[in-house]
Parts: C-alpha cells; sequence; structure tokens
C-alpha cells in the first residue's frame, strides 16, 4: 500500500509534469517554483522513477525542456498527422469571488497576461464571477471588502482583465445568483452590456461549440465530496449518450483534476480565491490556479490529442486576505 508520503510526491511530480511543455525555458520554469538547479535534476530523475520522458537540451545559448507531445487515448489511428488537424487552444478560469477578501486578482492577471503571451484568444469562465449575498450567512459580510450588487459587479466592470483580442466567454454560479435572489438584479446583463469583450452564456451551464468540438461548462450546486473524482464524474453519469460533449468543464468545487470518463474529458476547474473561513471550518482543499487546453481536433471536432495544462499557483504567490488586492492591485489592460 503507497504511503501518504509516496502521494503527496506523486501529486507533485504530476503537477510539475503536466505543467512543462516542450521548448519552455527552463530557468523560467525554477523562477515560477522557486527551485534550485539541483532541486529541478532530482524532479528530472523522479520523472525517470515515475515513467515520465523529460530532458533538457540547449538551443540558441538557452536551456529548455524537450518533452515528447502526448497522445490521448483514441486508438482511431495509430499515427496521426498534426498538419492536418485542427488545434484550439483556450483559457479556462473559474469562481474569482470578487468582493471576498480571499480574492486573487492579481494571478487571474498573471494568467490572462500568459494567455496574451500563448495567442490564445477565448477564455472560459466557469462561474461566480462575484461573491454575492446569502442572506442566510450572517457571517460574510465580515469576508468581503465589496457588498451587494452595485459594488460587486461594478468591480468586475472596472478591473476585470481587458486584453486585445481575448474574449471572456462566462456562466454565472450560486454566488452570482444571490443578486437575482436579493432583488432580481441580473449580473450578466450589466457586466456585459458595460465589457464588450465578455459574453454571457447562461446560468449555471452553457453548451458552446469551438472548431467543431463541443463543450460543456458547468457550475454545480453542492458542497464537495470526499473523494476528488467522485461529483465530477457523477456529471457525467447523467449526460445521456447521445447529448454528451467532448469536454466538460466544472467549476463550484475550487479543485483541480482532469479525467477521461465515458470518453468525455473532465476538467474540475480550481479556482482564483484564496481558502476561505468557510472552507476551513469544513476542512475544504482549496485550489488556486487554471487550465490551458490544447485540442487537436479533426474536421468533424472528433478530438485526437488532448494537453489540459495545469497552471497552479501556491501560498508563495497569494495576498493574504485581499487587501493588497483590494488596495494596490491594478487592472491589467493590454491594447
Amino acid at each position: 500500500m503507497e504511503s501518504n508520503k509516496d502521494n503527496v510526491k506523486m501529486d507533485q511530480i504530476d503537477r510539475f509534469y503536466r505543467y512543462i511543455k516542450n521548448g519552455m525555458n527552463v530557468e523560467d520554469f525554477m523562477q515560477k517554483f522557486h527551485l534550485s538547479y539541483n532541486e529541478l535534476t532530482g524532479i528530472l530523475e523522479l520523472f525517470r522513477i515515475y515513467g515520465r520522458v523529460v530532458d533538457i537540451i540547449k538551443k540558441e545559448d538557452a536551456l529548455i525542456f524537450d518533452k515528447p507531445i502526448t497522445k490521448t487515448t483514441s486508438t482511431k489511428k495509430p499515427d496521426i498527422d498534426f498538419k492536418n488537424l485542427i488545434h484550439t487552444e483556450i483559457g479556462v478560469v473559474s469562481d474569482t469571488h470578487f468582493g471576498n477578501i480571499h480574492q486573487q486578482m492579481h494571478l487571474l492577471n498573471d494568467f490572462y497576461r500568459e494567455c496574451y503571451n500563448r495567442g490564445i484568444t477565448i477564455i472560459l469562465h466557469c462561474g461566480d464571477l462575484t461573491d454575492g449575498n446569502y442572506l442566510n450567512r450572517p457571517e460574510q459580510p465580515r469576508q468581503q471588502f465589496l457588498h451587494g450588487f452595485d459594488e460587486q459587479v461594478g468591480y468586475v466592470v472596472d478591473m476585470y482583465p481587458e486584453v486585445s483580442g481575448i474574449t471572456t466567454k462566462y456562466i454565472l454560479g450560486s454566488h452570482d445568483e444571490t443578486h437575482y435572489k436579493n432583488g432580481q438584479a441580473t449580473v450578466s446583463k450589466w457586466v456585459s452590456m458595460c465589457r464588450s469583450d465578455m459574453e454571457f452564456l447562461g446560468q449555471d451551464f452553457a453548451s458552446i461549440n469551438i472548431n467543431g468540438v463541443k463543450i460543456f461548462m458547468d457550475h454545480p450546486g453542492g458542497g464537495s465530496a470526499a473523494s476528488i473524482s467522485y461529483k465530477p464524474q457523477k456529471r457525467i453519469e447523467i449526460l445521456e449518450s447521445n447529448y454528451k460533449p467532448q469536454i466538460l468543464l466544472i467549476g463550484h468545487y475550487h479543485k483541480s483534476y482532469a479525467f477521461v470518463y465515458r470518453n468525455v474529458h473532465g476538467i474540475q476547474v480550481p479556482s482564483f480565491c484564496d481558502k476561505t473561513q468557510f472552507q476551513q471550518k469544513q476542512g475544504l482543499l482549496n485550489v488556486v490556479g487554471a487550465y490551458i487546453l490544447n485540442i487537436y481536433s479533426d474536421k468533424n471536432g472528433n478530438i485526437e490529442y488532448f494537453e489540459p495544462e495545469e497552471i497552479l499557483y501556491g501560498e508563495k504567490d497569494m495576498w493574504d486576505e485581499g487587501f493588497k488586492d483590494k488596495n494596490k492591485v491594478k487592472k491589467l489592460v493590454i491594447r
């Protein structure tokens, strides 16, 4: 039986392996994760122990990673010519909870800047733009620096990253919906009316087609299960066979998990809000980060290769209690 220590080590190796891209600058990777060269050498050795293949080569006076492209489990074609496939690269975020003192706007800016540098033009947001206002949670106002519809939605309009060439397509989640329940104030109407780069797709759920690939965006309700895989798999089990997407993106749980189930690529999308008082009391895991999806599909939208890149942020990246976000973070504008 594996020990907890072994499980933690394997999780760390998986995280590093998913983040490394072929051709990525080694020094940038070391700075990102605050690693020394000796520590990096140890990680590469662990890659080999766990059956990963990542080498370092020199190119134009710089050290870069040499990592082969990973195939999906598709068995339709043993050899696939990438030149005949459509490459789609999109960003995926969720649960920004603007107005909560634990929001991490500066990290959201960092992610959008990364997407801009890669030439990504679509970012999908899986709900809970705002922290909302639960009347049955009297402790919530103490966890907020923005209160009510006007302050929180005004903050989204004024502060959400505005990057040339990038459209944010979003759904609303349960926290956003509290504004409607409290006074029929609709977050989507004002955000989309004031921000031409932000497109509303639905409350709790949306189906979107990108280059022929069907993607479901889902913001379920309820709490997290003990197993990180249980609820995402249940979301796929309820889908009718003729109505399944190729990709299911799930917000709400503040977890990070990529899997394949019933021929659906599932992504449990992390948040851009640090652990809240509620999560601390409930003993819930909270993950801060996002995904970049590299999709290789044929002209009919069938996925031949799929590589989800997990981009996570650690405690060293966080701004405690959000007061820096409140007082110091500036809107990211790239024109």
